[in-house]
């Protein structure tokens, strides 16, 4: 199961050729999968699901922000923390060959070859919110349409819609991901901060603005979602401090 997942994980519709951003899969001796990303804090891309009991390293609460934060932009680390953490050892880690090439797990590596990539990567499970804050998720599933607004603080003052920067943001989060320095993963912490913290400016206006329930159940959902993803990269960049 662990393999099929980082087949998964590695398709061209849930890696966008963003760069320096890859998963990692790695399986216990007990045969728990955690996977971790090269990206931000908490970070799913949207739209992507993870199946139940897949545990993301960098959204365990358990663990100190601190710790998180010190294995950003490096996902082997981040699963080898995750596991020491909880007391488990790792049997695999699990990635391609470029992946795995400057990482020394400490266990059996499995490389995916080319064939073993599925062209859809789509999985059924959780969505970005059910996985990094599922009180908030079960809280929004359990509101009615008439009650989605309750979850949100006011509107804006301003009632025109904010700047999309997400794009520019975007790529100010990719730059450092182009370094192999010392220091690399904080600065591309404070970067997807500015990148999280937009991204939730847009979706509460959107969230305001949305005439249909459908829509704006999304748009309250990524509000949740990067609500949390920027104040868990706040505890990280202040405890770096």
């Amino acid at each position: 199961m662990a393999r099929r997942i980082a087949a998964a994980l590695n398709a061209s519709d849930n890696n966008a050729g963003d760069y320096g951003f890859f998963w990692i899969t790695a399986v216990t001796t007990d045969g728990s999968i955690v996977v971790a990303n090269s990206y931000g804090l908490a970070y799913i891309p949207d739209g992507m699901e993870l199946p139940n009991k897949v545990y993301l390293a960098s959204a365990d609460h358990a663990i100190p922000v601190d710790e998180i934060a010190r294995c950003a932009t490096y996902p082997v680390l981040a699963v080898q923390a995750w596991a020491a953490f909880h007391d488990m050892t790792l049997r695999a880690v699990i990635g391609t060959a470029e992946q795995l090439a400057s990482s020394d797990p400490g266990v059996a590596k499995i490389v995916l070859e080319p064939d073993d990539i599925p062209e859809s990567g789509k999985m059924t499970g959780r969505s970005r919110l059910e996985v990094v804050d599922p009180s908030a998720a079960a809280q929004l599933a359990d509101t009615t349409d008439q009650r989605l607004l309750d979850l949100l603080p006011p509107a804006p003052v301003d009632v025109n819609p904010p700047g999309d920067e997400r794009h520019m943001l975007w790529f100010e989060l990719m730059k450092p991901m182009t370094s192999t320095a010392t220091g690399r993963e904080a600065a591309h912490l404070r970067a997807f901060r500015a990148y999280a913290a937009h991204s939730q400016e847009i979706a509460l206006h959107q969230a305001h603005t949305a005439t249909d329930a459908a829509v704006q159940r999304v748009a309250v959902a990524d509000w949740l979602y990067w609500q949390y993803v920027t104040g868990l990269l706040d505890r990280a960049l202040a405890a770096a401090c």
